[in-house]
């Protein structure tokens, strides 16, 4: 019980504050500082942020890349658990480390479509091409690159033999979460907290995932 406790104590303390982030966005200082006077929580620092962070085109498909990268991520992991399903014709072949990153993919899309019915926070701007307002908190890039960025982070020595190969990704994950979440931040589409929510949001599913999948090699 106690070694349960110790896996799991980071995950716990994870969802704590993300949950307790969530719920003060959603109270805290919140005032009409968005597009049409939609209400904004932390407003003092979101609108400061903001005057720094202005919409930034640039920036803007910088962050839709680094998305797009890993999305082939996630397409990588699926076409190697459909390969060793379809080949051993056995789900646990595929192993935890495969079927944990399918399980995380399942929770970040959850997670989206809840948030987009429980509009916590609206973009800052209209994006160009856009003719009304879209939820934006958790940031849907921020939180699909640092979780599947950051999974794949610790997945990829589970997967891959060849340790040379292994470092090479790993440097490429941290590039992509790097420039993915600075991009975002400054792309001008959503608020500052946004980009924090879906940085803790993220924090919290890798560590369940290490927690729960990381014990074995996936073959």
């Amino acid at each position: 019980m106690d070694i349960l406790k110790n896996k799991y104590a980071k995950s716990i303390a994870l969802l704590l504050v993300t949950a307790l982030f969530s719920v003060l966005a959603a109270v805290v200082d919140r005032q009409p500082i968005g597009v049409n006077d939609t209400v904004v929580g932390f407003a003092t620092l979101n609108g400061a942020f903001k005057d720094i962070a202005p919409y930034n085109h640039f920036m803007d498909i910088i962050s839709d890349v680094m998305m797009i990268l890993s999305f082939l991520v996630v397409a990588f992991f699926a076409f190697t658990g459909a390969v060793i399903l379809i080949r051993t014709k056995n789900i646990k072949k595929v192993g935890k480390v495969i079927l944990g990153l399918g399980v995380l993919y399942i929770v970040v899309a959850v997670i989206y479509i809840l948030f987009d019915k429980i509009p916590i926070n609206y973009r800052p701007i209209i994006p160009p091409g856009k003719t009304k307002l879209q939820t934006s908190f958790p940031s849907t890039h921020t939180l699909i690159i640092c979780s599947v960025m950051g999974s794949a982070y610790l997945a990829w020595e589970k997967v891959l033999r060849d340790k040379n190969i292994v470092k090479v990704l790993k440097i490429v994950c941290i590039v992509v979460i790097v420039v993915g979440v600075i991009s975002r931040a400054f792309a001008g589409v959503h608020w500052l907290t946004d980009i924090i929510a879906g940085i803790l949001f993220s924090m919290t599913l890798i560590s369940l995932y290490s927690a729960c999948s990381l014990n074995e090699s996936a073959r």
